[in-house]
């Protein structure tokens, strides 16, 4: 696995940096900052990208809108004429979210069809006792069919390692003869780094909303390339998790989904993190999470278990991210019967039957570059499970069938 760290260096930014900067210099970065806000006001209110479906459970799922101005926002459910059956605000402590350039919908299921769209009017005083708007916008219709999560089957797909090949999100959906896709997990490393959030909605958000986003509901898994740059303590707030936690399961379909963060691939004490890391003691909270979800009464209910992680922790390298994530994860899923784990990360896709080594299927998608692009299409009825591993030209690599 190849290894920039110029680039890494780059996304990471300097500690302690402000301390030692000269007048000269702290004076031109308050110019940059200034300048960075006359451009801010100068652009025109807008969508930064179309909204979003994420965290999709069994009673809501949540829409995720960004705008480039602050603004007051709001979804409208629709019904089938595109009448308005209920204002959906973004509300915490009593108050309604607003004058910020983000927003998380807390959406009720009603069935399996959900109509919707996202209005906003900009903020252009925000004072203690004055309140004013500006310009009113709306989103396009939406209408989404998702699954419920007592259903009888699932189709999901699963993508890896587009590092920014922004055009491989749609190609990739597309290419996919998946007749629906209920879900989209994106397994990690989309980014080389990220810097701003600009960075999150240009390189992701973008593509994503204009080829599926808006009515397929995405998962995105952490992969090493999204925990570095400087906006990676910033990024989970663009997204929505159970618990507010990247490590998650759930229930949809007949089958229990698992998502661990595998977190970085070299030693936490590696120089190129400063110190800020501490990923050992994370995947061991996660090995502790992961005992106890894999006996719950969900989980036992469900006919099948897909563990979706970034780096996988066999037929991989000799890293320290990857040993240690076979440490804390591999014996607890040998001793629970689960029936694939779906990861990424190499760069060089393969499939793995179940062998003296591991119990369970291992399959690893390729990627990011033309010719080696895959994706991972899963499908579940009652008691069968199909997992595909293809090519990006449709060819089938490899897959299995149970049931």
């Amino acid at each position: 696995m190849s290894f920039n760290r110029r680039n890494f260096l780059k996304g990471m930014g300097l500690l302690g940096l402000g301390a030692s900067i000269p007048a000269q210099a702290k004076t031109t970065d308050q110019h940059k900052i200034a300048g960075n806000e006359s451009t801010k006001q100068s652009e025109e209110f807008a969508f930064a990208a179309a909204p979003y479906l994420q965290n999709l459970l069994t009673d809501h799922v949540t829409i995720c809108s960004i705008f480039t101005k602050p603004c007051f926002a709001w979804v409208e459910r629709l019904d089938a004429n595109g009448k308005v059956l209920e204002t959906i605000y973004q509300v915490e402590d009593g108050m309604r979210n607003a004058n910020v350039e983000h927003f998380k919908f807390k959406v009720r299921r009603n069935g399996s069809e959900l109509k919707y769209r996202v209005v906003a009017k900009e903020v252009t005083k925000f004072d203690p006792y004055k309140i004013e708007y500006g310009k009113q916008i709306q989103s396009a219709d939406f209408t989404a069919q998702l699954p419920q999560s007592n259903q009888d089957q699932i189709s999901c797909l699963i993508l890896n390692d587009i590092h920014e090949t922004k055009e491989s999100y749609d190609l990739l959906y597309n290419q996919s003869k998946l007749a629906k896709k209920d879900l989209v997990f994106l397994n990690g490393d989309s980014f080389h780094y990220v810097t701003t959030a600009k960075d999150l909605t240009e390189k992701l958000l973008q593509p994503v909303t204009a080829s599926f986003a808006s009515v397929s509901p995405f998962v995105m898994v952490r992969g090493n390339h999204e925990t570095r740059g400087k906006f990676a303590r910033d990024f989970k707030q663009y997204f929505d998790y159970p618990e507010n936690k990247f490590y998650h399961s759930f229930k949809m379909g007949p089958i229990y989904w698992i998502v661990l963060d595998s977190g970085e691939d070299k030693p936490d004490e590696h120089e190129v993190y400063g110190g800020t890391v501490d990923y050992d003691h994370y995947r061991l909270e996660q090995k502790a999470w992961l005992e106890r979800v894999l006996k719950s009464k969900e989980r036992k209910s469900s006919k099948h278990t897909i563990v979706v992680t970034h780096i996988p922790f066999h037929h991989s390298d000799d890293w320290h991210g990857t040993q240690h994530n076979k440490l804390c994860f591999h014996e607890v899923l040998q001793n629970n019967k689960v029936d694939a784990v779906i990861s990424g990360h190499t760069h060089k896709y393969s499939f793995h039957a179940p062998d003296n080594e591991h119990n369970y299927y291992v399959l690893i998608g390729g990627g990011p570059k033309a010719g080696n692009r895959t994706y991972i299409e899963v499908k579940a009825q009652g008691k069968q499970l199909q997992v595909d591993l293809i090519k990006e030209n449709g060819e089938q690599i490899q897959g299995f069938r149970k049931g």
